[in-house]
């Protein structure tokens, strides 16, 4: 009889993961007998585990007594070196680049299976589309989630694709080719009627995609001549980002370089 493998649960760490993925898919503050009914635990099995999580800043509460999740998990994940190096490097030249087109731009990362939004500059000077920060998106749904299958390496990539159900693989797989031979994605939006999305990758130092920077484009037919200079502009804040994301990183690559041998 093969043995066992040890099982390493922590039940109190489980119903907070429980309470959180819970509250992240609802729209609306739950009571402590509702969250405690949705997964199937009792009222005092959990009655704790809010508690903290509300003095740690994770749960808040409304003057119903009713529980919903912060933004402090999301704050954490912004703080993460790369992803905040990033877009202290990005949020300049989105601002120049939402000047320049008249439109909004915002910044994408890969969360799951889903694409979310971190980061987003407003062009408050003419009519636009605003992606709000924290939206999110499955993958194949999104121009930026298309772009990072497509600039994936190939046996990753491959990989990805065979996880994915009721699509068409071999079309999706020879789409990601085209996108990755033009560097960018430019569709019409999965989810809403006359927005065409534009996205292109921005990279880490082994040249794999960390973000994406993306235009909801709002395109007015008298501007649509002006479409081949929209893309060009994007393209090159695009290139400007990943250039200072990589001047930024230099001195951390040079100093764990190892030093020559001596002869």
């Amino acid at each position: 009889m093969p043995a066992q493998k040890p099982s390493y649960s922590v039940p109190a760490l489980e119903k907070a993961f429980d309470v959180i993925e819970l509250l992240a898919g609802e729209p609306d503050p739950l009571t402590l007998s509702a969250i405690a009914g949705a997964i199937d635990r009792s009222p005092s099995e959990i009655f704790r585990v809010l508690r903290t999580l509300e003095e740690r800043g994770y749960l808040a509460r409304d003057p119903g007594d009713r529980y919903l999740l912060t933004n402090r998990l999301f704050e954490h994940g912004l703080r993460r070196p790369a992803i905040a190096s990033l877009l202290e490097i990005a949020y300049p030249e989105m601002r120049a680049l939402a000047a320049a087109i008249g439109q909004s731009c915002h910044v994408s990362v890969l969360s799951g299976g889903r694409m979310v939004t971190v980061a987003r500059v407003e062009q408050p000077s003419a009519a636009n589309f605003v992606v709000p920060i924290g939206f999110s998106v499955p993958v194949v749904e999104s121009a930026s989630g298309r772009v990072f299958l497509a600039f994936l390496p190939s046996t990753e990539q491959a990989a990805r694709l065979a996880t994915l159900r009721h699509i068409d693989r071999t079309g999706l797989a020879r789409l990601l080719s085209r996108i990755r031979a033009r560097g960018y994605e430019l569709a019409p939006s999965t989810s809403v009627v006359g927005i065409t999305d534009l996205s292109f990758p921005l990279f880490e130092a082994d040249a794999r995609p960390v973000a994406f920077l993306a235009v909801p484009l709002a395109v007015r037919r008298r501007e649509q001549p002006a479409l081949r200079a929209v893309i060009k502009l994007v393209r090159a804040a695009a290139e400007r980002i990943d250039s200072g994301f990589a001047r930024l990183r230099r001195p951390v690559r040079s100093a764990t370089r190892r030093a020559p041998r001596s002869n």
